[in-house]
């Protein structure tokens, strides 16, 4: 943008914002990574003529599908954690999409073209 080329001072301002944004990334994944992940579902079982249900949280571990077992003291903490990651997704999704408009702006990004090869 020719406004950035030319104003050091907005130049500045959004590479100290760009700055910013991804150290607010940074941090944003590593709270997530340490989060739970997956989702609670509910199973009901029939035993004697009573029907039981029970919850248990859902999630991918590579290939595998694990379903572990929620007791009912833990359940409120980890909906609570659950929560938390998918906020934290969507705010990570929204610093992606900032960082990828302000480089484009400040032209920090990768340049189209020939890369590397110097023009005379």
């Amino acid at each position: 943008m020719k406004v950035v080329e030319k104003d050091k001072v907005i130049s500045g301002m959004l590479r100290d914002e760009l700055k910013r944004c991804h150290e607010m990334l940074d941090s944003l994944e590593r709270s997530v990574s340490k989060l739970t992940k997956g989702t609670i579902s509910e199973r009901k079982k029939k035993y004697k003529g009573k029907v039981y249900s029970y919850s248990y949280l859902k999630y991918r571990d590579g290939e595998k599908v694990i379903s572990k077992h929620i007791p009912n003291k833990d359940l409120q903490e980890i909906l609570k954690k659950l929560e938390l990651r998918k906020k934290y997704e969507k705010e990570i999704q929204s610093y992606k999409k900032k960082i990828a408009y302000l480089k484009k702006i400040t032209k920090t990004g990768k340049k189209r073209g020939h890369g590397n090869i110097a023009f005379k």
